[in-house]
């Protein structure tokens, strides 16, 4: 029993510095191809390209709607008939709310936009069918704890797509189309990776589906979905407001400034997952529960903090190499953007207890307010301060979402505990 416990967590922390190594990797990657894109494309251009991959993402989580959360429990104890099922419909599912999601945003460009925004969109879009269909096999690997796999293809794809951009900036290629079907490209090697990982892994297909056993998974998806798109909305409608409500020189400036801070913020979901199940998943009594989730988002925050002021001395130059000279008056918005750092590493932390505690109509709640109050922020802000009013919108949502969980862990009282008060 011991060899097997010890097996067990041998699996996961393996798994877990293959997660490690692979963000490491795609961080590296991901900074040199912004450096590249930022380079060729401009100020203007290189915002542009940000706004629609912002788009994408927030029409991309309407094929969320049968989540991880949901599918890699009932995977990890699934037999081979149960896992085709599962495997089966979860990709039908997902590809067809994959392409109401990407008809929904070239509707939405055809109305709000014009025809290159539209063009652009056409390309880039396509990401859309390619990420959460075949994320399905992601979440196969996950839930037998060897996404080993996973990470080095994408390292793999990652490295070659470094290679692909500096070919073409060498070749003095300055068609943003260009950049956008290497970015599709990348995706479409992901996702024929995957198929290649699971046929090899399992030796079988999963094409699979029946509309009943669907329309359950989509039922039991649903309040995880709701949550999900709220958030990943909130993610992304500062650099929509931007697009809208500023000029397109603010636009490019803030989408660098935001994309370096979404580099600083990568290792907060990592450090929280890879915590919780010791810390906190692990335990039945709430208040170590409680008393761990504070301590280990204390943590957290602390971390953000020392990020944040590492940071800041460090943007003159981290904007300069990476963003160019012309990027130069973005270095107030990201510096200002590390405000909100800690907020994050803490969100992140007060997290876990919502999720251990299955509170996920608290979730919806959550993101919801956070959210509304967010845009408010940004429609006042953004026309008055262009840049800074984004910073301000962003900054005022991460902190109602950290007031919010702490609210529900020092006021809200479970089940559990009304019962022992009783």
């Amino acid at each position: 029993m011991k060899a097997e416990q010890s097996s067990h967590r041998k699996k996961i922390l393996i798994n877990i510095s293959w997660l490690l190594l692979e963000h490491g990797v795609r961080l590296v990657t991901g900074v040199f191809s912004a450096s590249i894109l930022a380079r060729v494309l401009g100020v203007e251009g290189y915002g542009m390209f940000n706004y629609i991959l912002g788009l994408t993402l927030i029409f991309q989580s309407l094929s969320y709607i049968n989540p991880a959360e949901l599918m890699i429990p009932k995977l990890s104890n699934a037999n081979s008939i149960e896992r085709r099922k599962l495997m089966g419909n979860g990709f039908v599912i997902r590809l067809f709310f994959s392409l109401i999601a990407y008809a929904c945003l070239l509707l939405f460009l055809a109305i709000t936009d014009e025809s290159f925004q539209f063009k652009l969109a056409l390309i880039l879009g396509l990401t859309i069918l390619l990420n959460e269909a075949f994320a399905i096999i992601t979440a196969y690997l996950q839930s037998q704890t060897i996404i080993k796999y996973r990470s080095r293809l994408v390292m793999f794809v990652d490295i070659s797509k470094a290679l692909v951009l500096i070919s073409l900036y060498q070749l003095g290629v300055e068609s943003i189309y260009t950049y956008a079907i290497v970015h599709v490209g990348q995706n479409l090697l992901i996702a024929l990776g995957l198929l290649f990982i699971y046929r090899s892994v399992t030796k079988e297909g999963f094409f699979y589906f029946s509309l009943s056993e669907s329309y359950h998974l989509i039922r039991q998806g649903l309040p995880f979905f709701i949550g999900i798109i709220f958030m990943i909305v909130f993610s992304r409608a500062d650099i929509v407001f931007m697009r809208h409500l500023s000029d397109v020189t603010s636009l490019g400036l803030y989408a660098s400034a935001i994309q370096l801070f979404n580099h600083a913020i990568v290792v907060a979901p990592i450090l929280a997952s890879s915590c919780a199940p010791l810390l906190v998943y692990k335990h039945q009594n709430l208040s170590v529960i409680k008393k761990n989730t504070l301590l280990l988002s204390a943590a957290m925050c602390v971390i953000g903090m020392l990020t944040a002021v590492a940071l800041y001395y460090l943007a003159p130059i981290l904007i300069s190499v990476i963003f160019g000279d012309r990027f130069t008056n973005a270095i107030d918005m990201f510096q200002y953007l590390l405000i909100v750092l800690p907020l994050f590493f803490l969100n992140e932390g007060l997290n876990i207890y919502l999720i251990k505690m299955k509170l996920a109509r608290f979730m919806i709640y959550k993101w919801l307010i956070v959210l509304t109050a967010a845009v408010i922020a940004y429609t006042h802000f953004i026309p008055i301060f262009n840049g800074l009013g984004a910073v301000i919108g962003y900054g005022i949502g991460y902190f109602l979402a950290c007031l919010f969980s702490l609210c529900i862990i020092f006021f809200y009282q479970t089940s559990n505990e009304k019962q022992s008060h009783s």
